[in-house]
């Protein structure tokens, strides 16, 4: 995304998600290195997003507490997945309704990786290895199933209130966390 961009993203995003973003995400987005918004146009429409994702690289996830709050420790069995590697942290993801079950929002989490490990110098290691995770509000079914089929699960409990800025819908959320499988 290019700072130009940024209004038919913006508006974008609030066509397909409940929570309302300020301006200073999206500008985040185009200066910080460590995150990135990655949008899909259609060939005919060149000027008119039509999905969307934001990610950011998390070089320490041992800050968050995310390898500890990770229940399924039989996914660290791998000495090469460690507490030292960067994950992938998916902040925002949406595809247009005319435009879902068509591969966009796989292919937008793959272009992230590729991204990361393209700009800021990560290992060839990264795609194996990189675990990825992020939160899914407890209603929204198919981004759970989509999240599901990509190799991510639920880690954690209920979080009460995560999304406390949503207007509508549930407040409440997952953290997701896994490796992309192919």
């Amino acid at each position: 995304m290019r700072s130009v961009d940024i209004p038919n993203v913006r508006a974008l995003h609030d066509a397909l998600l409940p929570m309302k973003y300020p301006t200073a995400f999206f500008i985040q987005l185009t200066l910080l290195r460590e995150r990135v918004c990655l949008v899909a146009y259609h060939p005919e429409s060149p000027a008119s997003p039509i999905a969307f994702i934001s990610a950011s690289l998390q070089q320490d996830p041992c800050v968050h507490g995310l390898l500890k709050s990770y229940t399924l420790a039989e996914d660290f069995s791998d000495p090469k997945v460690s507490e030292d590697l960067p994950h992938i942290e998916i902040l925002t993801l949406g595809v247009f309704p005319a435009y879902q079950q068509c591969g966009i929002a796989r292919l937008l989490v793959r272009r992230v990786y590729d991204y990361f490990r393209e700009n800021l110098n990560q290992t060839s290691d990264m795609r194996e290895y990189t675990v990825v995770h992020t939160n899914v509000a407890t209603s929204n079914t198919p981004a759970l199933s989509f999240y599901e089929r990509m190799g991510l699960r639920i880690t954690s409990g209920v979080v009460r209130n995560l999304y406390r800025a949503c207007p509508q819908g549930s407040k409440d959320g997952y953290l997701l966390v896994g490796r992309i499988s192919s």
